[in-house]
């Protein structure tokens, strides 16, 4: 089995009907689909069971008996796949296209061996195309590759992984982080594996259904009266879950500059972008509380940083909190599309053949 499309499912039903109905139509039939549900409610596995019986896929299905978090739901899809590469997709997405697979294969076995590849994918719910990749091309393995891309994997549809190294770096660790998949990634780019960047729109983001909507954080309890309280969430995890992956891969040179980096970026465009969309969908209070929940000796607990770069980090996180809570959220709703592409895109990595 070439590939192996692992899906984590909860309480999608529908959409996730709609993504298989996408892998129904593939040119290359060389895959298995490999679903996870996660405990869900809403009573969809027997339609979805059914579905799979009479789909001509070939498909392996576990069902827990308790709610599974995103992270060992998405790692029980993986251990269920036998593939010779994992192919990440959410069960609200689905491929471009009939040949997306026929053409990825192709491009895998050209450019062999690859641990890591990340592709394009196109947004339903606003008609956005994101350019994760900006051309196809082998951007090498190691640390400082990790640094550059680690970003690429905060959206998990369309990300493509060795099969057996995805499979050998199972680990709990990074459980709550919501970005098990960047913890994977990681692990396997900074154990000197090839990451490919692949210049295709591949995946249809965010399926359409009449009157079905999927959960968000924009539809969440309204917060515009709430005290002023430290408000954790996974994306404070982020530095903790990439040196996490290089550290099962490499103690070597580059290891204290990569992690530098990532931390760098998170302060310069990550936690900015959810500041402000904080304030805007919830208020001023909530965003005050998941910002201080990200000051450096929170984020960075569990990372041994060189003390230089701690107190670096601890000066970008003032001046993210100046600028995020003194810019007039009119201002950011105009910045808004290109700080999210900001926030989504990696750093350009130089290509190493």
């Amino acid at each position: 089995m070439f590939f192996s499309i692992c899906i984590p499912q909860y309480n999608r039903t529908k959409f996730l009907i709609e993504a298989l109905h996408s892998l129904q139509q593939q040119t290359c039939t060389d895959f298995e689909v490999c679903i996870s549900d996660g405990g869900s409610t809403d009573g969809g596995l027997p339609i979805i069971e059914d579905f799979l019986k009479n789909s001509g896929l070939k498909y392996k299905i576990r069902s827990s008996k308790k709610n599974l978090q995103y992270d060992p739901n998405l790692r029980e899809s993986i251990a269920l796949s036998e593939g010779r590469f994992i192919f990440l997709m959410g069960n609200d997405d689905a491929l471009s296209g009939p040949d997306v697979l026929m053409m990825l294969k192709q491009l895998l076995l050209k450019n062999e061996p690859v641990a890591v590849a990340i592709t394009n994918y196109f947004e339903l719910s606003s008609g956005q195309l994101f350019r994760r990749m900006q051309a196809t091309q082998m951007l090498g393995g190691g640390p400082d590759v990790v640094a550059n891309t680690f970003r690429h994997y905060s959206f998990v549809s369309g990300i493509i992984m060795d099969g057996g190294a995805a499979r050998n770096a199972a680990t709990d660790r990074c459980d709550g982080s919501e970005m098990y998949q960047m913890y994977l990634g990681a692990r396997l780019v900074a154990a000197s594996g090839n990451f490919l960047a692949i210049d295709d729109v591949c995946i249809n983001k965010d399926i359409q259904i009449v009157d079905e909507v999927v959960d968000s954080y924009r539809n969440k309890s309204d917060y515009r009266y709430c005290k002023v309280m430290m408000r954790p969430l996974p994306m404070g995890r982020i530095l903790e879950t990439v040196a996490y992956g290089i550290d099962c891969a490499t103690s070597g040179a580059g290891r204290n500059n990569a992690i530098a980096s990532v931390a760098k970026q998170l302060y310069q465009y990550t936690y900015p972008f959810w500041i402000f969309e904080y304030r805007r969908v919830q208020s001023f209070n909530y965003s005050l509380g998941v910002y201080l929940a990200l000051a450096p000796s929170r984020i960075a607990k569990k990372v041994n940083m060189q003390q230089f770069a701690y107190y670096k980090v601890w000066w970008l996180y003032v001046v993210v909190g100046v600028v995020g809570f003194c810019t007039p959220i009119w201002f950011f709703d105009r910045l808004k599309p290109w700080l999210y592409t900001l926030a989504k895109r990696g750093r350009t990595a130089v290509g190493t053949h």
